[in-house]
């Protein structure tokens, strides 16, 4: 009996082992798979923020070109029309008609060389880069008409502090972005926007009380304009590495709130008086 035990006494802690190995490395291949699958994404992930980055790169740097264009270019070509239509019109006091007739031309030129000077502005927002986001944002309210019947509101706590250029830069577009979008569409009289900085973080806040839309459907329409503006402002807050909350539904205006963290950066800013 005792013969007849021996064998399974020595061959049951092999299998044993043998089962515990086994176990061992699946446990091992898979966990080695999933480590490959994590760097997988990590590393698509990587190269998606890669491919944002240098896509916003590439626009930013068009939107400069087209700016310097308007303003070197269109802008100085509209400034000699406009004197040389002066001249004419001096010559035409005699010629009632003909003189009015070239004032009025006058006043359209003077009308488009502000509407180059404001899409320059836009595309390349000096005020951004001399004096930071906040001047940026008080400029960009008060480039709203005063007959618009559009009160836009501004509060922050920055005193003395600017972000790093490229955080500015999004921030900026983001809020273009916003505003454009109610100009455009929520026929509201009221935008409010305020920065708030606590700690390592910035939180952007954004309302207006427009007719609002809905936002789920517009999102899944990406080829749309709405949409896509609404994945253009996602795409720059995931290159902020922050989180948007974004609520509209119709007739309830629409609501933003955007929280990144920064590194702020103590300046002094010069009061130019019209900046505010």
């Amino acid at each position: 009996m005792i013969e007849t035990l021996t064998p399974l006494l020595i061959i049951t802690p092999v299998l044993l082992v043998l089962a515990i190995g086994i176990i061992v490395f699946v446990f091992a291949y898979q966990r080695r798979m999933l480590q490959h699958q994590e760097h997988l994404r990590e590393l698509q992930e990587l190269r998606q923020r890669q491919m944002l980055e240098a896509a916003l790169d590439a626009q930013e740097e068009e939107r400069r070109r087209v700016a310097r264009d308007l303003h070197d270019e269109v802008g100085g070509m509209l400034a000699l029309i406009r004197l040389n239509i002066g001249q004419v019109e001096r010559k035409c006091a005699e010629n009632e008609a003909a003189a009015e007739t070239a004032h009025r031309s006058k006043e359209l030129l003077d009308e488009a060389i502000q509407s180059v000077r404001r899409i320059s502005h836009d595309l390349l927002p000096v005020v951004l880069d001399k004096m930071g986001l906040v001047q940026a944002i008080n400029s960009l309210a008060h480039s709203v008409p005063p007959d618009s019947g559009l009160e836009v509101k501004f509060t922050h706590n920055l005193e003395k502090l600017r972000l790093e250029a490229r955080q500015e830069l999004l921030l900026f577009r983001i809020l273009q972005e916003l505003l454009n979008n109610t100009l455009k569409y929520a026929e509201a009289t009221l935008i409010t926007i305020n920065l708030h900085r606590e700690d390592d973080k910035l939180t952007l806040r954004y309302t207006d009380n427009g007719k609002g839309f809905n936002y789920d459907a517009t999102l899944d329409a990406g080829g749309v304009s709405g949409g896509l503006g609404l994945r253009n402002m996602q795409s720059r807050v995931d290159l902020l590495n922050g989180a948007i909350n974004f609520f509209s539904r119709v007739g309830a205006g629409i609501k933003a709130e955007i929280v990144v963290p920064v590194a702020f950066i103590l300046v002094i800013i010069y009061n130019f008086g019209m900046l505010n």
